[in-house]
């Protein structure tokens, strides 16, 4: 295919053109075609296959050698079928579908069976210590946001065009504040902010509004994308990364959330309820959010 790639492109690289062929994604989702070809990469280097293999030509027995791979390098069960089906998205880019609809299919191919419980804790308290005390201040002023309001990567990344109404509304002793800006979906939510924990934030709002009126934005870039990929970057120099991502501090800002609600008096239902929202997953998905947000940490301390 050409029209898609070229024969001298590394492996990665025709699979990742593939990927973003097969249909439109997001800036998010496009990180994850990236992470996953790499790590195609890197198993080809150690499999031998040489620069010839694409998505034109793969077989069952290279994609389930890619797989074994995987599970001996300790990787979850759902990043494995997330990763594998990037590389049927590919596959399909080249009419591939039967071949990835059928040949790979999950079972077929030997991917392991995913739980919708999660394996993730929150950040370790020595590794958020050490970011703190050693982060440029736009990369500490993206974590604290993260801890103190639950952000995503992406929405703290964006967070300096709210700045200023979260702001008003701390000023205005209300306790709450409204996410809008990178949110999945576009979708709006309002953030409980605990009241032992709204100067903190208060001041983290006034240093990042310094920081942008020095610099013009928060993390200084051409585009969101390579904002993203800066930010990541400096995360990863810090060793927030792997278990320890900045997605475990969004598990810290729900696990404190949960605590907290317990603590005024709330059942565990509502809390887990309270929290979900604060997240952005709406109402209905508590029992969700407690599996991947506070389960594993909890199952920890209690050994």
């Amino acid at each position: 295919m050409s029209e898609i790639f070229l024969p001298s492109d590394a492996i990665k690289v025709k699979f990742a053109k593939c990927a973003y062929a097969e249909s439109r994604c997001g800036t998010n989702y496009k990180l994850k075609i990236q992470t996953t070809c790499c790590n195609l990469q890197k198993w080809a280097k150690i499999a031998r296959w040489g620069n010839l293999v694409s998505p034109i030509n793969i077989t069952p027995n290279q994609i389930h050698g890619f797989i074994n791979w995987r599970i001996t390098e300790g990787v979850q069960n759902r990043t494995i079928q997330n990763e594998m089906s990037i590389i049927r998205r590919a596959l399909r880019a080249v009419n591939r579908d039967d071949f990835a609809d059928v040949v790979c299919h999950n079972k077929k191919i030997g991917v392991p069976a995913g739980s919708r419980i999660g394996v993730g804790k929150i950040i370790e308290e020595i590794i958020l210590k050490n970011a703190i005390d050693n982060a440029n201040p736009d990369t500490l002023i993206l974590i604290k946001l993260q801890q103190l309001i639950g952000l995503r990567i992406k929405e703290a990344v964006c967070a300096g065009d709210s700045l200023k109404d979260w702001q008003r509304s701390l000023g205005l002793d209300q306790q709450s504040i409204t996410v809008r800006d990178g949110t999945k979906g576009g979708r709006v939510r309002s953030v409980f902010i605990q009241p032992n924990r709204t100067e903190e934030l208060k001041q983290v709002i006034q240093e990042a509004l310094i920081i942008i009126k020095k610099q013009g934005r928060l993390v200084v870039s051409k585009n969101l994308k390579s904002a993203l990929t800066r930010h990541s970057l400096a995360l990863a120099k810090l060793e927030i990364k792997h278990e320890n991502s900045s997605h475990s501090i969004r598990r810290l800002f729900a696990f404190n959330q949960y605590n907290y609600y317990l603590q005024i008096g709330y059942d565990k239902k509502m809390a887990l309820i309270r929290t979900s929202n604060d997240l952005g997953h709406g109402n209905s998905r508590g029992r969700w959010v407690f599996n991947n947000y506070i389960r594993a940490t909890l199952e920890a301390q209690n050994g």
